[in-house]
């Protein structure tokens, strides 16, 4: 399959390089009106690199979930040259970007993604989306509002239900081996190293074709998407490690009845289940249609300095048009950059990303209320704990129905750097990030909302590619993270 999009990826490089105008002829206006407010600065115009050029790096992750992971990431960037009408009002012409990494645990996930800016220099744009992944320690810790509740589980030393305010006694807690309840299909001795884990693999294709108007302002945006999900809960399944209460290793263990297949079966008290439709226990195909309604002002995409960027986003799924599953999912994203002091290479940027997103249906895969419906991004935006939303909780800790995320940055642009003809900005970022989950609209409120915060670096290269460090922490966990690009 990766061959395929690896093939597709250089069949469309082909395309818009030959649909682009040569560069070499002088383009002295733009073809159509674009506010003054989308230029890039003066310092970024001075800085941006002309025609084809390539960045990329090897990437090491060492993942509380998976272990140690080590791939790689590159991007190509089309820029064109200065006689390009768009050149001041663009990061990029075309990007292509191909993402690969492998962890310890056996996970591993591959991405081609392609932009289009500006397609035929007329008032389109263009992005394809190609992504596979293969988690065997997918998190899952429950939908709906009793996933705000602290950690709580029978304490395998004193017998007792215990409540857990970090996350690592806790999972030390799972691995022991128990007495197992064969009137439930348990073995005679089980672990529950798994009981917050299932096997997830996923195949995405997307493609989202946009419109501006309003001078750029106003993007209109339709698309659709193609899964495959597959879905194997570890009740049943041997463990890797359990242990005893002594701490010393015990072989050939089965995993106990996971929280997957207990909220599945109805166990789970209040079952969220039943109540909001949810289905997805084996997996399935999904086919999604996709609208968004944009009003962005940023004057430059992958690193804004002002501007703002609000987003309303609907998904619809139906077995009409070949899914397994009937949902709607709708998202309501507000984002803000505010100039806070700019003289010569300093910057300093407050950065405020504001969500609200809801699904309902009358078949709801689980897994969909695992991100946010935004169409700036393939996939969608991941809730709520993990490296992109509240990074100092658990991936995946917090999901419900109706989800809230706020994240706030002070993004501050302090030292550049000139070597091998490459532009290296370099910043940090303290931030706060916030979020809850409700079961209903209707209980939508102000209060009980987890937080995290941290501190972060960041490297532009050549402006287009930033890299991502952060270190986050909250009431359950430390965590750091790196990656490619802001997380809005």
């Amino acid at each position: 399959m990766m061959r395929y999009a690896i093939l597709i990826c250089a069949l469309f490089i082909a395309t818009a390089t030959f649909a682009q105008r040569n560069d070499s002829l002088p383009k002295p206006k733009l073809p159509f009106a674009i506010a003054e407010e989308k230029r890039l600065s003066e310092e970024e115009i001075r800085d941006k690199v002309e025609g084809l050029y390539f960045t990329g790096l090897p990437e090491f992750e060492q993942n509380p979930i998976n272990g140690f992971g080590i791939g790689g990431n590159f991007f190509i960037y089309q820029n064109g040259d200065r006689n390009d009408p768009f050149f001041e009002y663009t990061p990029y012409r075309q990007r292509y970007m191909g993402s690969f990494k492998v962890f310890q645990s056996g996970k591993w996930d591959a991405a081609i993604n392609m932009d289009f800016p500006y397609l035929f220099d007329g008032p389109w744009r263009m992005r394809v989306d190609f992504v596979f992944e293969e988690d065997p320690n997918f998190q899952y810790f429950g939908i709906g509002a009793n996933t705000m509740q602290p950690l709580r589980f029978l304490n395998k030393a004193t017998g007792q239900v215990q409540t857990f305010s970090r996350i690592d006694p806790y999972l030390e807690n799972l691995a022991i081996v128990r007495r197992g309840r064969p009137e439930i299909g348990e073995a005679d001795e089980v672990t529950d190293r798994h009981y917050n884990e299932v096997f997830y693999t996923e195949n995405l294709y997307n493609i989202l074709i946009e419109r501006v108007l309003l001078e750029g302002r106003l993007r209109l945006m339709f698309g659709y998407e193609l899964l495959f999900i597959g879905i194997k809960d570890y009740f049943g399944r041997e463990a890797e490690e359990a242990f005893g209460t002594n701490g010393s290793a015990v072989p050939n263990v089965l995993n106990g009845r996971t929280r997957l297949t207990e909220d599945f079966l109805g166990i789970t008290p209040g079952n969220p289940w039943a109540r909001s439709n949810i289905a997805g226990y084996n997996g399935g195909r999904e086919s999604i249609f996709a609208f968004a309604l944009i009003y962005d002002t940023r004057d430059f995409e992958p690193d804004p300095s002002h501007g703002v960027f609000i987003e309303y986003s609907h998904e619809h799924s139906r077995p009409w048009f070949g899914s397994e599953f009937s949902f709607d999912k709708n998202l309501i994203q507000i984002e803000s950059f505010l100039p806070v002091f700019q003289r010569n290479d300093v910057r300093i940027t407050f950065a405020s990303c504001w969500n609200l997103g809801y699904i309902w249906g009358n078949r709801v895969p689980f897994y969909e209320a695992f991100d946010l419906s935004s169409q700036a991004e393939a996939g969608g935006t991941e809730v709520l704990g993990g490296a992109r939303s509240l990074r100092g909780f658990r991936e995946y800790r917090f999901t419900g129905p109706l989800t809230a995320l706020v994240n706030l940055e002070m993004r501050a642009r302090f030292f550049k750097l000139q070597a091998l003809r490459q532009n290296f900005t370099f910043g940090i970022v303290p931030f706060l990030d916030l979020g809850r989950v409700w079961d209903r609209i209707s209980d939508f409120g102000f209060r009980d909302y987890r937080w995290s915060y941290g501190m972060g670096a960041r490297i532009a290269w050549n402006q287009a590619t930033i890299l991502r460090f952060d270190f986050a922490q909250s009431a359950e966990a430390s965590q750091f993270f790196f990656g490619f690009q802001h997380i809005f």
